[in-house]
């Protein structure tokens, strides 16, 4: 269905370029957070910024932007397509905001988001990946590309089997390609043992 790809693609990637930290940032008085950390508008270089509340306020806003375009196909139309192509213009959105410049985030949390919406299975598959690392080794990007491999890998498998639209491997495979390219100078610093360590005694200012 053309209209639903059509649909989930513009309104995927208006949403997705709703600068919610960059915004945050501003309204707490803390400026451009782009111009500290890692120069980006995620939910991680918010921490770092703002402080763990703020964080979690913008990786739960990023998360409903990417979830919303495909909520609103799959009201509409039943086009697992067009879910994959809001999903992608979400992440994509996030990454090139039209509303900051195209300067964004990394689209991990905005992924997570519409994972959650399109596949819950694959979400698990992430966030059991990605928690464990997070919380042993501290390092956020490493714990982000781990889960988005594995949910990657269990999507397209169970696409494979039958337990999900053929559609849904484009997804995975699609987001796993984003958030990879979004994470470039992070996977240079890891292979590189100077990735940065996230500090999880950030108080908030």
């Amino acid at each position: 269905m053309v209209e639903a790809w059509i649909v989930g693609g513009v309104v995927g990637y208006l949403l997705g370029s709703t600068p919610t930290g960059l915004w945050i940032g501003k309204w707490r008085g803390g400026g451009d957070i782009r111009s500290s950390g890692s120069g980006r508008i995620g939910a991680t270089n918010t921490f770092r910024a703002l402080g763990l509340r703020w964080s979690v306020t913008v990786l739960v806003l990023d998360a409903v932007k990417g979830a919303l375009p495909i909520l609103i196909v799959m009201a509409v139309w039943n086009s697992p397509t067009g879910e994959v192509v809001g999903g992608l213009a979400a992440v994509v959105g996030h990454q090139f905001p039209l509303y900051a410049g195209f300067r964004g985030g990394r689209g991990a949390a905005t992924a997570l988001g519409a994972m959650i919406a399109i596949m819950p299975m694959g979400a698990l598959f992430a966030l059991g990946t990605a928690l464990p690392i997070l919380l042993k080794i501290r390092v956020m990007s490493l714990a982000t590309l781990t889960g988005a491999t594995s949910a990657a890998v269990g999507i397209s498998l169970l696409a494979a089997y039958g337990q999900a639209p053929d559609a849904y491997i484009a997804y995975a495979v699609g987001t796993w390609l984003l958030v990879l390219v979004g994470h470039k100078d992070n996977v240079e610093r890891i292979a590189a043992g100077t990735e940065r360590v996230l500090s999880m005694g950030r108080a908030a200012p």
